[in-house]
């Protein structure tokens, strides 16, 4: 319940953020993960992680460092890529494409993997797939309602 409430405040600020804020999206982005490492930065040092990974020798590899600044350049543009996202549609339909991508998720993991799905799962990928289906429903029919009525062609008007 926790991570939902975190995540629908901070969506909900991510709309307001391309609103109000005088950055460019660039700026937005990286000040995002700046203001990431502050809160991230003392848990890992409370929990240990810190010093495992500064202790760790095998891991301080040319490879270990390319991969790592590979993964750090996705996650940078897949931030940039959510903030054009939700400034472009809105916070709940972020958060249903959010919810939605785990459906696909699931299936690959069954597949890839060979792993068994329960009853249970299959019944929450249901009702997931059909809350997406629900809300492109309502959005669909709430886009037809808000749209004006079309006028006639410009060809025909221009005799």
């Amino acid at each position: 319940c926790m991570n939902c409430l975190c995540t629908a405040g901070y969506v909900l600020y991510m709309k307001f953020a391309t609103k109000n804020v005088k950055l460019s999206k660039f700026g937005m982005v990286f000040y995002n993960n700046v203001l990431c490492m502050i809160f991230l930065l003392p848990v890992t040092i409370i929990n240990g992680e810190m010093s495992t990974f500064l202790n760790t020798k095998s891991i301080h590899t040319v490879d270990y460092f390319l991969k790592n600044t590979f993964a750090g350049f996705v996650g940078f543009f897949l931030n940039f890529a959510s903030l054009n996202c939700v400034s472009h549609t809105g916070p709940t339909t972020y958060a249903i494409l959010g919810s939605l991508n785990k459906i696909p998720i699931a299936v690959l993991g069954y597949v890839i993997f060979d792993s068994s799905i329960t009853p249970e799962t299959w019944f929450f990928i249901g009702v997931s797939m059909c809350g997406g289906f629900l809300y492109s429903y309502a959005k669909i029919r709430a886009g037809r309602r808000s749209a004006p009525k079309q006028s006639a062609p410009v060809h025909k008007l221009r005799r």
